[in-house]
């Protein structure tokens, strides 16, 4: 009898079973631990890459997650990545900044600036201590996105860690909340201009690509009216949405996306213009969520956790100096976005408790960070060894704010199911 050999297809849709498996089970082990769902998702992810399967059952790491295999994940995870990005872009309300644009803005500003300065020190500093971890000769380009790495926050992963603590409506929920908001944006603006100057080669190349997705921003507020104003008018009469709707608003977003790959940016900016383009409207966005949550958050990204976790390699932090970079790594992070947020917040007034409340949310960094780093990956700017210390410090940086909140006072009421 013949070995029963299992077609590329069939292998793929059994890896993508396993992927969803192991993401929901380690999951919802994290709820259950006080953590946001994420971290179990993006552990997970890495507990089926190189860093356990490959180290117990190598073989089967290499059938289940075949170059063929890891395509065709990618691909999937890449859709799920895009769909997320414009339910971030959708999730950005202008009325959070009602009344606290100067003060957010403040706090914004230094919670920017410090870990983005301390990020391109950092690069500079592992360029002539650990050379290995940064490929090429002193690009500015890695300096520039190892600063950008340091400086984002999680507005998805902040948002609902402030729900589950019912601090949406007490003032330094608010203030977090609409801090974020504009970390968010200024974050994903950085990230874009990253992106064009190392995609370009210089500063006089990367100018093209950010006008042209200035423009397309402005042509996608100006050419989605009608769409905003049928949205609207339905959402306000209760009126279901019909599947032409349905399919015009999702095309969009991965239209969007195409458009701004080709640009030379990304594609996950284009979603993410996409959804900011949408009508600012809560029962939009709880409807986007009730449609895409089982989709989108349940099947394609922890597809993307998945090839995330591929990517991540403890084993390739083999020696002490390396741990001891990985140290720097997640220190240079949290004292860049705790300090400057929590100074720039006593400084601006905000009581101490408040104050240190807002530097640790601030300090949040979860998917948004998984996105920031595999695009650094991608563009061939940071190696798999930053990478890894990139991902632990995202897991590090999220799993540290919710028991520093409860140190704090502000408890955890209940987990909620689909949080990112």
């Amino acid at each position: 009898m013949q070995p029963m050999v299992i077609s590329m297809p069939a292998t793929a849709l059994l890896a993508v079973a396993v992927v969803i498996v192991v993401a929901q089970l380690v999951g919802a082990l994290a709820e259950r631990c006080g953590q946001p769902r994420v971290i179990g998702e993006i552990v997970g992810g890495i507990l089926l890459g190189p860093s356990l399967l490959g180290v117990l059952a190598p073989g089967l790491e290499n059938t289940l997650f075949a170059a063929p295999v890891r395509s065709q994940l990618h691909l999937l995870g890449q859709l799920g990545l895009v769909l997320f990005m414009f339910l971030v872009g959708v999730e950005l309300n202008p009325r959070l900044l009602q009344g606290r644009i100067p003060l957010a803005s403040r706090i914004t500003a230094v919670g920017v600036l410090l870990p983005l300065t301390l990020g391109v020190l950092l690069a500079r500093v592992l360029e002539r201590w650990q050379p290995s971890l940064i490929p090429g000769e002193g690009r500015l380009d890695t300096a520039l996105f190892l600063g950008t790495a340091m400086a984002i926050t999680a507005f998805p992963v902040l948002a609902r860690i402030l729900r589950e603590r019912d601090l949406l409506r007490r003032p330094v929920g608010a203030l977090a909340l609409s801090a974020a908001a504009i970390d968010d944006v200024v974050g994903w603006s950085l990230l874009a201009a990253v992106v064009a100057y190392s995609r370009s080669g210089s500063l006089q190349g990367a100018l093209p690509p950010l006008l042209g997705t200035a423009l397309w921003a402005v042509v996608l507020l100006w050419a989605t009216r009608p769409l905003r104003r049928t949205l609207e008018r339905r959402h306000h009469r209760h009126r279901p949405m019909g599947s032409l709707l349905q399919t015009t608003l999702f095309s969009g977003a991965l239209l969007s996306a195409v458009v701004t790959e080709l640009l030379g940016v990304h594609a996950i900016f284009g979603a993410f213009l996409w959804g900011l383009a949408m009508p600012r409207d809560d029962s939009l966005h709880h409807w986007l969520e009730l449609r895409l949550e089982a989709v989108v958050l349940r099947l394609l990204l922890p597809l993307f956790f998945a090839i995330s976790g591929l990517g991540t390699n403890l084993g390739s932090l083999d020696r002490p100096d390396l741990w001891f970079a990985a140290a720097l790594v997640l220190l240079v992070a949290v004292t860049g976005k705790f300090t400057g947020t929590w100074a720039m917040a006593r400084l601006s007034g905000v009581e101490p408790r408040e104050a240190h409340a807002l530097g640790w949310l601030m300090n949040t960094r979860g998917l948004t960070e998984l996105v920031v780093l595999n695009v650094g990956l991608e563009l061939g700017v940071i190696s798999t060894e930053l990478f890894t210390m990139g991902v632990l410090m995202a897991l590090i940086t999220t799993a540290m704010t919710g028991p520093l909140l409860s140190r704090l006072g502000y408890g955890r009421l209940q987990a909620t199911p689909g949080s990112l």
